[in-house]
């Protein structure tokens, strides 16, 4: 059944929806977009009503981010340009108003005018937004978010422009609106927690001395200017009847009265649907501008010296550090992938990415997402660091593991279902949820942090005991009779929790891989103990992999594929998607860990995921019912290492575009990813399924952090680190990347091998030649070539001729420049 403010929030949105040409209401995009195609299904395993998924957003989950580089709470921008502070009960809002028409221009509605979006460049998190309204008057705004004060405290500042169209004077009103609902939506509740994030908005005051909005008990925007004219707006009365919201609001006051109604506070503890306006009057000629900044206190303030320290930096002054401290942090610093035109826009979203989780770091912890994935999961994490780790964001990465993991070992004495306590990673997420994977993920991230930083720096000495060597014992101990690890959810991708799932047990042996080589490394008692936990597990994975394949045969089934676990025999869905980690980022192939025919098999499954799961992208259906961004990027990476560059770049093409999805004319993102990307907005909505589907965060944290090694691995990756260490160069460069005379460069970047490395790449098309210059190298790694150009005529390294034999061209450690050929 659905509660009060739910059901009024889904009356009011509706109704204003279909009277919007009457009053223009500033309905979200995500709520307009599902009355376009409504449907009365929602998912009664996680809401109450469809009210209740409704005022939760639960299928258009769409924004744009700005946040401040390890600081805890992150803005959201609409559509439209909204903003929603993530853990503030409010939304902020501009619109235009016309006194002489009597109009009101929202944003909202494409009958108001047109919106364009943009980034303010690809390395700065600011979100630019213009609107023009019909009559051709408008505004940009500019949203961004920078630390402010002695105490460094959070601010996110939004500047709004009005210019004069080189003709004659324009008058109107620039005006901001405080709403209860934003990007992310009104309310989100679930069963599984049923008090939720309580965003209604029950009381709002404005204090015109101050300049500055309260909302409930919190501190709403402030004004740098005071606007001449506001209205406040509740339910005084405690109607219980929708046409009441309807009436009392600042937009129906100024579309049937052309005034606002000057109250100061407002209450409603019927649905929390307060609502206000603020105007300021301008009047522009020629190309004159008129300006408004407003700021949002993002973090904790309070009292005149707070307010006065959130106003003493002009908004000039701020706008211009914000975009100082991101070009040196993502140009100056860090991996700077140099790619030719053609695939220039990578770098740009490459760039993005890391922004993204820069802002998503809170003090350390990387969060997959700023709503509801605002927390700290071993599993993402893992990747998170691992990527940060490569792409120069190393400080942040060794605190995450160093400092966040530890924090998440478990000293208990007790039982986690059929599990010890003691030396399980995880926290309520890991422990609630059964997700045994995290334990080879922390073991994995943390050997493959101990590499990239090298042997100076000592980091897996320092966490070797216990946190390495317990953590490595508990994946010994406490698997079930067939050796493998228990039934849990892990990767929620991957089907149900009242099964056992092979991703588990993958990322089991890549741990125990790790810590083994991590004691080696440190000359510890513990190394045969350790590859003996190994070999363990891994004859348990591999004996269960080859007895479901040879009972899938016996039933008579023609394609070869690894399903989910060994309690889904014949389950041909993508939830098979787990055995892609097989490649990416686990490497179990390279030295052919559990066995040539399990390599086999496992490449056979992408062959199997891509015939029938691949659309553009990644489709699963069977958990999500939508597009997998991450799931279609970790695809394209095991393509990538399996040596099928073509259907990588496919892969990657689609990822790309799906970061950058448009609906009638509007971006819906600017350079992030869902965890699921919906089939409406990924089809234009010529494909809206017919039952629900599944929405999780954008930006999405793991996502960024599988396109950023993914970029980083198709410029060049690593090979068997610990006894014939080599690197593949360009392995995933395509000829179309490449004009003529261009060149692919990478600079200064960490590398396995705890040394960094660089190259240039150059293509002479004419005379069908491919010239690498080794610009940094680590010590005694050699190098392979993999021409995707053409096939091999000859090559020469440092001038000597080398033997070629096929594509891959081998070239001795030390060469500093080599050449080659191909037809």
């Amino acid at each position: 059944m659905a509660r009060t403010h739910e059901w009024m929030f889904y009356e009011v949105m509706w109704r204003s929806w279909a009277d919007r040409a009457r009053v223009p209401y500033p309905v979200p995009w995500w709520a307009q977009t599902a009355f376009r195609r409504w449907s009365d299904d929602f998912d009664p395993g996680t809401y109450e009503s469809k009210e209740a998924a409704f005022a939760s957003n639960a299928l258009y989950r769409y924004w744009h981010m700005v946040g401040v580089k390890d600081h805890r709470q992150e803005s959201l921008v609409g559509q439209a340009g909204e903003i929603e502070p993530v853990y503030d009960k409010y939304c902020l809002a501009f619109f235009l108003y016309d006194p002489a028409a009597g109009t009101v221009g929202v944003p909202q509605l494409a009958e108001c005018g047109t919106v364009t979006q943009r980034m303010e460049a690809p390395h700065v998190p600011e979100v630019v937004t213009t609107f023009r309204a019909a009559d051709g008057l408008g505004f940009t705004q500019r949203t961004f978010a920078v630390p402010v004060g002695p105490r460094q405290r959070d601010l996110t500042v939004t500047r709004l422009s009005v210019t004069g169209a080189g003709g004659p004077p324009r008058e109107g009103w620039l005006c901001a609106a405080v709403l209860p609902a934003g990007p992310s939506g009104f309310q989100r509740h679930d069963r599984r927690d049923p008090n939720g994030t309580d965003r209604r908005l029950t009381f709002l005051r404005y204090l015109p001395d101050e300049a500055r909005v309260e909302t409930n008990s919190g501190w709403g925007p402030a004004f740098d200017t005071a606007p001449e004219y506001y209205g406040v707006y509740g339910n005084p009365d405690f109607s219980l009847d929708p046409a009441t919201y309807l009436a009392r609001s600042p937009f129906h006051d100024l579309a049937v009265s052309g005034k606002l109604n000057a109250a100061l506070q407002a209450q409603d503890q019927v649905a929390g649907l307060c609502s206000a306006a603020f105007a300021w009057p301008f009047r522009v000629a020629g190309d004159e501008v008129f300006e408004v900044d407003v700021r949002l206190p993002v973090d904790l303030y309070s009292g005149a010296a707070d307010l006065a320290e959130l106003r003493a930096t002009p908004a000039a002054e701020l706008a211009e550090a914000n975009r100082a401290f991101w070009t040196a942090k993502l140009i100056g610093q860090g991996v700077q992938p140099g790619l030719p035109d053609p695939v220039r826009h990578l770098t740009d979203l490459f760039r993005q990415a890391r922004s993204q989780l820069l802002v998503l770091s809170d003090h350390g912890e990387i969060h997959p997402g700023p709503t509801v994935y605002d927390s700290f999961w071993i599993r993402d994490s893992s990747v998170e660091a691992t990527a940060c780790s490569l792409v120069g964001d190393a400080a942040l990465a060794e605190h995450q593991l160093g400092t966040h993991y530890p924090g998440r070992f478990n000293r208990g004495t007790g039982r986690i279902g059929p599990c010890a306590e003691y030396g399980f990673y995880g926290g309520p997420h890991e422990r609630d949820d059964h997700e045994w994977d995290s334990n080879g993920q922390a073991l994995w991230a943390i050997g493959r942090y101990d590499r990239t930083a090298g042997r100076a720096a000592a980091f897996g000495a320092k966490l070797y005991t216990p946190y390495v060597i317990d953590g490595a014992r508990w994946l010994r101990d406490n698997r079930d009779g067939y050796g493998l690890l228990h039934s849990g959810w892990s990767a929620e991708h991957l089907g149900e929790r009242d099964k056992p799932h092979y991703w588990d047990d993958l990322w089991g042996l890549a741990g125990l891989y790790e810590a083994a080589r991590l004691a080696e490394r440190l000359g510890t008692p513990d190394v045969r103990e350790l590859w003996a936990a190994f070999d363990d597990l891994k004859q348990a994975t591999a004996a269960s992999v080859r007895w479901v394949l040879d009972e899938q045969r016996r039933r008579g089934e023609w394609e070869t594929y690894i399903p989910t676990g060994p309690g889904d025999v014949g389950r041909r869905d993508s939830t098979m998607i787990g055995a892609a980690a097989y490649f990416h980022p686990l490497r179990l192939h390279m030295g052919s860990k559990l066995g040539a025919d399990v390599d086999r098999a496992a490449r056979w499954t992408l062959d199997t995921m891509y015939g029938r799961f691949v659309t553009g992208g990644f489709r699963h259906e069977a958990a999500w019912n939508a597009y997998g961004p991450y799931l279609t990027t970790q695809l394209a990476h095991a393509y990538l290492l399996a040596g099928d560059a073509a259907r990588m770049d496919a892969l990657l093409g689609w990822a790309v575009s799906a970061s950058m999805p448009r609906v009638d004319d509007r971006a819906v993102a600017l350079g992030a990813w869902n965890e699921q990307h919906a089939f409406p907005v990924a089809s234009g909505f010529t494909e809206v399924p017919y039952r629900h589907w599944y929405m999780g965060d954008i930006p999405h944290g793991w996502a960024a952090a599988e396109y950023l090694l993914l970029l980083r691995d198709i410029l060049f990756f690593e090979a068997d680190e610990d006894h014939d260490p080599h690197v593949y160069i360009a392995p995933g460069v395509r000829p179309h990347w490449v004009p003529d005379g261009e060149s692919v460069t990478v600079e200064d970047a960490p590398t396995l091998f705890g040394a960094p490395f660089g190259y240039r790449l150059t293509h002479d098309a004419s005379a069908r030649t491919v010239t690498v210059d080794i610009v940094r190298a680590p010590e005694r790694v050699r190098y392979v070539y993999p021409c995707r150009f053409g096939s091999v005529r000859s090559a020469s390294a440092d001038g000597r001729d080398v033997p070629v034999s096929g594509d891959d061209v081998h070239i001795p450690a030390g060469t500093r420049r080599f050449e080659v050929s191909y037809a």
